[in-house]
């Protein structure tokens, strides 16, 4: 394990195995509730022009993505009350956004189907056309790697934590005071 005053390396062998990981939140430093499974992707970076792409370069740039992504399955990471609570939260407002959108949309649409003249229902069909998408910035907010503030390394052999707890810290198995 790699430490740094803000930042530690776990490696991803470690963290695949459960009992691995400390009692501890990482951003809290309170004792877990829970513990959680979860896959943790690395962050890729596309080369290639995006405006006026076509098939054949979107073709391309999804393979690239595809070689250059690492997946790492974590198991059995600590979640504090407090953690749990505000990933709950996020996941919540991104299920009613993208639903309430849903139901708006498809709603409209059927009663349009039945009746002449609301061009109203015009709006609310847009509305829930727009909600929709917007779903995706707390959904970002409530995922795991946001939530605990970690991220894969780009070789795919660790998982690196920005800022752990001292508790968290404390309880590593290879950590020196």
């Amino acid at each position: 394990m790699s430490y740094e005053t803000d930042r530690v390396m776990l490696p991803s062998d470690s963290v695949a195995r459960p009992g691995n990981l400390p009692r501890y939140c990482t951003r809290h430093g309170r004792p877990a509730t829970r513990r959680k499974d979860f896959a943790l992707q690395s962050k890729v970076r596309i080369e290639g022009r995006r405006i006026f792409a076509n098939v054949f370069s979107q073709t391309e740039r999804l393979a690239q993505h595809a070689s250059k992504v690492r997946v790492i399955d974590v198991k059995g990471w600590p979640l504090c009350a407090v953690c749990v609570r505000t990933r709950t939260s996020w996941l919540a407002v991104a299920s009613a956004l993208f639903f309430g959108g849903l139901a708006a949309l498809v709603g409209s649409l059927a009663v349009g189907a039945f009746t002449d003249g609301m061009q109203w229902l015009a709006a609310v069909a847009v509305g829930g056309f727009v909600l929709m998408p917007l779903a995706a910035f707390p959904f970002v907010r409530g995922s795991m790697g946001r939530l605990i503030g970690a991220m894969t390394s780009p070789d795919g052999e660790s998982v690196i934590v920005e800022n752990p707890s001292a508790a968290f810290l404390a309880e590593l198995p290879d950590h020196r005071s």
